[in-house]
């Protein structure tokens, strides 16, 4: 009994050892894998100032090269992450008030954006295939635009935000510097010429030239033009600060300062034929679009110069003459003519409206359901508080 009690001591004895030898292996192990781990976290040793680097050599008054790292953040509370922070539990008494919350805040917004939306007047008049031009079309109004009107032609299948049909422009040259033609290629300089079109860039060469006529056809009278403004029409940080005319000597005009240049291709006129780089229509058409399906301000009508005018345009009978000179068949383009009235959100567009609606309904629904998973699967604070003093 005595043997195989020690022979039992013995084995156990031999099995703490192996164990015990085992243990410093693995131990040396991570040892050496931390080494190697911290070895490629740290920076090279050349790579870190020395107090002697930093210091320098003070004796003969020569300061020694320092080696800094550059991609060092600054030691701030911000850079080093150490602000403090705050972390939101998330929990069915805070997130489904949240839910409701959303839902009855977007609701209403939505009501109202989508009222504003439909009480914009808004009558669009295709004139693609209007020929021969010019052409007449006309246009009958259900009811009176009353307040301000505003006139638009609307693009369809028209790519303005081509990368680059939106990169050919030099906004320099449209500040006065006509011989800046940087980025504009192919419509930086005239072949022929050699001289520099003005303005470049392929947007302000294909610029869009249709023009449009608006009488208004009282019963059992004569037309009566409907007068329009570019008052109001273009922005005033465009107009005062992205696009100037180029100077020109006292007692000359416009012309004289852009008879070097060349006008674009596709242009009809010179350019100071028609206003220069001021022209109001050049500026509108050079805020290039973020869509194919866009429209642009063309003119605002004009209330103060006639009576007929006073509240807008009165319901009835209209003669809109165009010259149809812009091609877009070509690329399968449509062209309309849009009249539109504004509210306090804008023009027509449903859009907003609609999504405001839907993510409040969403939440309002979303809402319903969390309360019932979390009176059908929840748990009480209490029973949680019961939970949590059993782990203890």
């Amino acid at each position: 009994m005595t043997h195989k009690v020690s022979c039992l001591r013995t084995n156990c004895f031999h099995l703490s050892f192996q164990n015990l030898f085992h243990f410093k292996i693995f131990h040396i192990i991570f040892l050496m894998i931390s080494k190697v781990m911290n070895w490629f976290r740290m920076p090279p040793r050349d790579a870190v100032p020395t107090s002697t680097q930093l210091s320098g050599s003070a004796s003969d008054g020569v300061q020694n090269d320092t080696k800094v790292l550059k991609n060092r953040p600054k030691a701030s509370a911000l850079r080093q992450q150490k602000l403090p922070a705050w972390q939101p539990i998330l929990t069915a008494t805070t997130v489904i008030p949240t839910v409701f919350v959303i839902g009855a805040i977007f609701l209403p917004i939505g009501v109202f954006l989508f009222i504003a939306s439909d009480s914009v007047s808004e009558y669009p008049i295709e004139y693609t295939s209007c020929s021969p031009s010019p052409c007449q079309l006309q246009i009958n109004l259900p009811n009176s635009f009353d307040g301000d009107v505003y006139l638009y032609y609307n693009l369809e299948n028209y790519y303005q935000n081509h990368r680059r049909y939106v990169k050919s422009r030099n906004d320099q040259q449209y500040l006065g510097d006509l011989t800046n033609v940087k980025d504009c290629a192919p419509f930086d300089y005239d072949p022929e010429t050699k001289k520099p079109i003005a303005p470049c860039g392929a947007i302000a060469n294909s610029i869009f030239n249709d023009t449009f006529q608006l009488s208004y056809q009282p019963v059992g009278g004569f037309p009566i033009p409907v007068p329009v403004t570019t008052q109001g029409v273009i922005w005033n940080v465009d107009k005062d600060r992205k696009f100037k005319n180029p100077a020109f000597p006292q007692g000359s005009n416009l012309c004289e300062a852009f008879k070097d240049t060349a006008k674009p291709p596709n242009w009809k006129k010179s350019p100071c034929e028609m206003g220069g780089f001021e022209n109001v229509d050049f500026i509108v058409w050079m805020r290039t679009a973020a869509l194919p399906y866009f429209k642009k301000l063309w003119r605002i009508v004009e209330r103060s110069s006639n009576a007929a005018f006073t509240n807008g345009l009165p319901k009835g009978t209209y003669v809109l003459t165009v010259e149809n000179n812009y091609p877009v068949q070509s690329f399968g383009g449509k062209k309309y003519f849009v009249i539109s009235t504004t509210s306090w959100a804008g023009g027509k567009n449903s859009f907003l409206g609609i999504a405001y609606l839907v993510v409040g309904c969403l939440a309002i629904v979303l809402g319903v359901v969390f309360v019932f998973i979390h009176l059908k699967f929840g748990h009480s604070m209490n029973e949680l508080s019961n939970v949590s003093e059993i782990h203890h």
